[in-house]
């Protein structure tokens, strides 16, 4: 069976079968290009096989658009070599410790206190939290809202996060994004603390102090692809 698959989509990198506890089929494939077929436990090959070519179309199409996404991730690597992400703009290597916080829209004593032997990770997560403190503060004054505490985690299925505290938390990844996409993610999560999930009041909410955040919400999810390889390639320089 895994063999007939593996010759019907060559582009998968790889395909796994995996009979669980579960009620209907379904199939995953995920941006690394590796496909799990997830049927209930008693699915037989037969049903198994069916359930795949019924879906054959959709197989064929996704690993096709993922295979080119990989393809134009690695052209803009290569095209940024010894380049980072900040902010949205990309900056040489050389320039991070020497890069001016005024050039960042930060106050210009936001390094002060990281010594320069520090790692490029640790400055790159203080200008983040610089930009992401002084933003919560003004956006949750705007809003009439009060937090707890804000931080910067390694989360990597999520940007940002709200706890039933009030605690806010934020991923390091946005310090590749633009400044517009980060704001539209402190109002979502500051909208959290009215709303503790995404019913339309929580939209509505959103929408009050940031008119384009179902645009941007998909501008970020878009610029997000090319993200984990830049994380990868910051923990390759330690």
């Amino acid at each position: 069976m895994l063999n007939i698959l593996q010759k019907t989509y060559p582009n998968a990198l790889s395909i796994h079968i995996q009979h669980k506890n579960i009620a209907y089929p379904r199939i995953v494939i995920k941006n690394n290009l590796s496909m799990y077929v997830r049927v209930p436990l008693h699915f037989s090959h037969t049903r198994l096989l069916d359930f795949v070519m019924n879906n054959h179309l959709w197989i064929e199409s996704t690993l096709h658009k993922l295979k080119n996404n990989r393809i134009n991730l690695q052209t803009c690597l290569e095209n940024h070599n010894n380049q980072i992400l900040i902010f949205g703009k990309w900056y040489k290597l050389h320039q991070i410790h020497t890069l001016s916080p005024q050039a960042l829209n930060l106050s210009p004593n936001t390094l002060d206190s990281i010594p320069k032997t520090s790692s490029l990770q640790a400055r790159l997560k203080a200008l983040l939290f610089a930009y992401i403190g002084i933003k919560v503060d003004s956006q949750a004054m705007l809003m009439g809202l009060e937090y707890r505490s804000v931080k910067i985690t390694q989360a990597l299925s999520r940007f940002g996060s709200c706890s039933g505290k009030n605690r806010l938390c934020f991923s390091f990844m946005l310090i590749f994004a633009k400044q517009t996409l980060i704001d539209y993610v402190i109002i979502h999560e500051l909208a959290h603390i009215v709303h503790k999930n995404h019913s339309k009041a929580f939209w509505n909410l959103v929408i009050q102090y940031c008119p384009d955040a179902k645009i941007l919400r998909e501008n970020l999810r878009q610029e997000a692809r090319i993200y984990p390889a830049l994380l990868q390639y910051l923990k390759e320089l330690e």
